[in-house]
């Protein structure tokens, strides 16, 4: 089983989410198994390229799948964005998000080729008050977007692209309350032993009576 707290891309790690990841780390050697802290080789950029895809294919969803085409002033500007970069795609920007994908997808697939399972946190950082990522910012391109939201989040968006089964729990709480998530990723076609592991580890770190400061019942 490996772990690793380094963003891809060299992007910074909120010290309080490198804290409780390193700590179930810990935890998962206690229940017994073999933890080793490394690094897994991600190119960053290649990830938001081949979110282009998953972008596209949704404006692509909202375009000629509804019944009829959405009122521009009542969407944000990053829909409005994705809706207008979605009509403009060509197929060989397809291609390239498709060969981003790829360039994502083999470093991962060798990796899983020497580990079972992957331990990182959920976000880079604690969760962001409302309107920190600018949604409704009309100077976002597509791609600018996504890098906007991957420096919040890399570790899931890199599973996304690859397909690797992957789960988050709600594994510590920073000091000022706020959920820290810490995910656990397997190789393809191990959901067994990922579902296995997040129920030893709900065992171990029960989180079903914990309550945040915030929280209105």
């Amino acid at each position: 089983m490996a772990l690793t707290t380094s963003a891809w891309a060299g992007g910074s790690v909120d010290a309080q989410v490198t804290e409780t990841t390193v700590t179930v780390g810990k935890v998962l050697e206690w229940i017994g198994h073999t933890v080793t802290e490394t690094e897994l080789d991600v190119d960053g950029e290649a990830v938001v390229e081949a979110a282009m895809l998953t972008a596209v294919t949704t404006g692509g969803a909202v375009l000629r799948g509804a019944p009829r085409r959405p009122d521009a002033s009542s969407l944000e500007a990053v829909s409005r964005r994705v809706l207008a970069e979605t009509e403009a795609f060509t197929a060989l920007d397809v291609m390239k998000a498709m060969e981003a994908q790829h360039r994502v997808t083999r470093p991962v697939g060798r990796f899983f080729q020497e580990y079972d399972l992957l331990v990182t946190p959920t976000l880079a950082r604690l969760p962001a008050p409302h309107s920190t990522l600018d949604y409704d910012d009309p100077h976002h391109s597509v791609r600018s977007w996504l890098s906007r939201i991957f420096t919040h989040g890399p570790f899931t968006a890199t599973f996304n692209v690859s397909g690797n089964p992957a789960v988050s729990l709600p594994l510590g709480q920073s000091v000022e309350g706020l959920p820290i998530g810490v995910q656990l990723v397997a190789a393809h076609g191990r959901e067994d032993l990922l579902l296995q592991v997040a129920a030893q580890l709900e065992q171990a770190v029960p989180w079903k009576d914990r309550q945040p400061p915030a929280y209105v019942g």
